[in-house]
């Protein structure tokens, strides 16, 4: 009876070993693939950030390039400094056209945000990702709409209000109508509302920049946690 027993306990205990054994050997392959999934995943966005990083890069150089050419604009109308009118005229096209972030989310929600369960292990990783996806982007999202509807256009229409209009290359309003362009941007400079605005888009743009200094501030942190992350892992 004793071995009996004794047997029977040997094989619950190797039943029990085994299941122990299929469990964890299922949980092992499982945490294998979640591994798997987020080292693709960093990568992607750890990519696709390095690219924004750089055209925020770039923006933040256009904004100090538009920067100057407005001084020059305020200047010249307040008499410091002489324009020709070909400057004149590209100086107000580049206060029409401005940078911007096109922002590219579908790695972040297809591999992180949307895929049904914990992907980054590290909360520290995976809180500086979304800092960037999840708050930065919409802010910079805001900062593109006072860009077009407060500066850009605002600042074209108070330029044509005034009587003012742009050349191009393609079609020369000053050579088609035989307009006189000088007296134009005399006309245009007497305009307080024009000025007001023109002023507006100036101040404006230091507030611009800031943004979008904070955020490549944000971004490439985020960028330097996803290479310790995987750094340490290696």
């Amino acid at each position: 009876m004793r071995k009996i027993l004794t047997r029977g306990g040997i094989e619950i205990i190797a039943v029990f070993i085994g299941i122990s054994g299929g469990l964890w050997s299922e949980k092992k392959s499982e945490l294998n693939k979640i591994l798997e999934s987020e080292k693709s995943a960093l990568v992607s966005i750890k990519d696709a950030l390095i690219s924004d990083s750089t055209s925020v890069y770039w923006i933040i150089k256009s904004i100090e390039k538009e920067q100057e050419n407005t001084d020059l604009f305020l200047k010249h109308i307040s008499k410091d400094t002489v324009l020709s009118e070909k400057e004149l005229n590209n100086k107000m096209w580049d206060l029409a056209y401005f940078q911007y972030l096109v922002q590219d989310k579908s790695v972040y929600e297809s591999q992180i945000k949307n895929a049904g369960k914990k992907i980054i292990q590290v909360d520290s990783v995976s809180a500086a990702i979304s800092n960037v996806y999840d708050y930065l982007y919409k802010h910079l999202d805001n900062v593109f709409m006072m860009q077009k509807d407060m500066m850009s256009v605002k600042t074209i229409e108070a330029f044509t209000d005034a009587g003012g209009y742009m050349d191009s290359k393609r079609f020369s309003i000053t050579k088609s109508l035989k307009l006189d362009q000088s007296a134009m941007f005399s006309t245009s400079f007497q305009n307080l509302k024009f000025i007001s605005q023109l002023t507006f888009h100036y101040d404006t743009n230091f507030f611009i920049k800031r943004q979008y200094e904070q955020g490549l501030i944000i971004i490439r942190s985020a960028i330097k946690s996803i290479e310790n992350y995987l750094g340490n892992k290696k």
